[in-house]
């Protein structure tokens, strides 16, 4: 309880360092408007009129927004917006894709904590929990509303059902078994896993293989020299130790894309992800970092990790962010070396059902970058505010200035809620800024344990794959939230 306390303590003066805005947010409240525009008739195709940068320097609370960026439109002209649903999470989709990965191999029971609750054992723990909560559910729960409650009993006397009838059908031990692939295991657990022995001469240890219901496809393959990297830069030329080319490097990643049975997603980046080795010898190791979205038309899917203030955290704006689930994109991420896929993610897999508006039409540019005047002030804290944290609880960190760096301006296809259309999402024409924050002052070097990259000025940089600080609707101008999905 003491901990919860000092986080929320922690959170309200982090809120309170936020002046409040002097402009009214600018956020799409789903009055209609949006849904309107897309529902007119299309209009010709012609090329949306933009510079091809932009050089604007903002001050705003006391955050400078460097703006040197290059703006960058889809080819052809054409602005559409298209229907998508996600496919079908179910044990049949999941099955589906570990023999696809597997692509003959054995799946053989996952070597984990999570094999280990697949026997009887395990799954017994598992019912005991259940039960104990049950028979303490007034000392546990009593404190919530009657409806929670009643809600709350539901979903454990559900668990209890679940895990009872998937004790009636484990084995008692998973020594040389094949996976569970069942209906009943998929819903217990809420994901299907295993491994498969791929046979490489220097590995000792199989590669899992883990499918969730909440729509993550994910196949580790890593190699025995080489580990996960958050060290990701542009690909300026070959790759140390690798002999694959980027050109071959996304065919590899798209061949595997089709033995999934999917041809739609397009690579959008790709970097190189520079690893320690493992071992005696400490020298580094590279590899294609490669992420693939979904396109409508000639226009590319987002790839984006939001550094927006979705929750209102820090912004003091519509706290009643923080009960909405995100609206998750979707995206394909691989690590490719000369031995093949090392990595591979699918996050939030989806089917494009039609094209709703073959080419919509959108605002101008320059009222895109008014929205961003206006707004950037209040988006752009979650890692500033992480950082002043940080630097309090120091003595000697000092951060006397914070510049917001946007260096990529981009029209691309962004998902969204569908008014009205539960679990139907629209794909539409989207300005995403991409950029890195820039600390300055004493002592910073302490944010590295952070994720930062301290320079050898000693300036502090805040930079991650895809950082986007705010996405704008180019169609109505409104600001997307993330988290909401409109």
């Amino acid at each position: 309880m003491k901990r919860i306390i000092i986080t929320l303590l922690s959170l309200v003066l982090l809120a309170a360092c936020v002046p409040t805005p002097e402009e009214e947010f600018i956020v799409n409240k789903g009055d209609g408007v949006l849904t309107e525009k897309i529902a007119e008739k299309p209009v010709e195709a012609n090329v949306f009129e933009a510079p091809t940068r932009v050089d604007v320097v903002i001050e705003a609370n006391n955050l400078t927004v460097e703006i040197t960026a290059e703006v960058v439109l889809p080819e052809g002209g054409r602005y559409p917006v298209a229907e998508v649903v996600p496919k079908t999470y179910d044990a049949a989709w999941a099955r589906d894709m570990l023999t696809r990965i597997a692509d003959g191999k054995m799946l053989l029971v996952r070597e984990s904590e999570a094999g280990a609750n697949m026997t009887r054992e395990g799954i017994l723990r598992e019912v005991e929990a259940v039960q104990n909560s049950l028979e303490s559910f007034d000392e546990l729960y009593g404190n919530l509303p009657e409806s929670e409650q009643a809600e709350m009993r539901a979903q454990l006397n559900e668990a209890l059902d679940v895990w009872s009838a998937y004790y009636r059908e484990a084995p008692d031990s998973t020594d040389g078994l094949e996976a569970d692939l069942s209906d009943t295991a998929y819903k217990a657990f809420g994901r299907m896993s295993a491994e498969i022995d791929c046979t490489r001469p220097e590995r000792a240890y199989h590669s899992p293989i883990e499918v969730s219901s909440t729509g993550l496809v994910s196949f580790m393959n890593m190699d025995m020299t080489y580990g996960e990297t958050e060290q990701r830069g542009p690909v300026t030329g070959p790759l140390p130790g690798v002999a694959l080319t980027e050109t071959e490097a996304i065919e590899v990643a798209k061949t595997f894309l089709q033995k999934l049975g999917e041809t739609g997603l397009e690579p959008v980046l790709v970097l190189d992800a520079n690893g320690r080795r493992y071992g005696d010898d400490p020298r580094d190791e590279h590899a294609y970092a490669i992420w693939f979205t979904r396109p409508v038309g000639n226009m590319p899917g987002a790839i984006t990790q939001s550094q927006q203030d979705l929750y209102g955290v820090y912004s003091q704006n519509g706290g009643d962010r923080v009960y909405s689930e995100p609206c998750d994109q979707e995206y394909a991420y691989f690590l490719i070396r000369d031995s093949g896929v090392n990595w591979f993610d699918w996050g939030a897999p989806s089917t494009v059902t039609r094209i709703v508006n073959e080419n919509v039409a959108l605002v101008p540019f320059e009222t895109i970058l008014e929205t961003f005047r206006k707004q950037i002030a209040v988006e752009a804290f979650p890692a500033l505010e992480e950082a002043r944290v940080n630097a309090d609880l120091r003595d000697n960190m000092t951060i006397n200035d914070t510049t917001l760096c946007i260096d990529r301006i981009a029209l691309e296809s962004v998902r969204i809620r569908k008014e009205g259309a539960t679990g139907t999402f629209l794909l539409v024409p989207t300005w995403t800024f991409y950029g890195h924050l820039v600390l300055r002052g004493e002592n910073l070097s302490d944010l590295r344990f952070a994720g930062w990259t301290i320079e050898d000025n000693g300036d502090a940089v805040w930079y991650v794959p895809g950082g986007c600080y705010l996405q704008i609707n180019a169609i109505d101008g409104s600001v997307l939230n993330p988290a909401l999905g409109f």
